[in-house]
């Protein structure tokens, strides 16, 4: 009965750390998602910015 409730316990254990994991690995995929998508925009807005200033730069020194 002890080996039976150890076991259990062992298993249990084994699947709380393998949660935790996994919630680690979303939130390292997560940010990674938000930093890629943050960045993209960034370039979006500096690239607009840049033509704004090769076609306009001449009216504003």
């Amino acid at each position: 009965m002890k080996k039976l409730r150890a076991s259990q316990l062992i298993e249990e254990g084994l699947l709380i750390v393998l949660a935790l994991v996994m919630i680690g690995a979303v939130f390292g995929v997560y940010k990674s998602i938000i930093g890629g998508i943050s960045n993209f925009f960034k370039n979006i807005v500096d690239s607009i910015g840049q033509i704004a200033y090769e076609l306009f730069g001449w009216a504003y020194p």
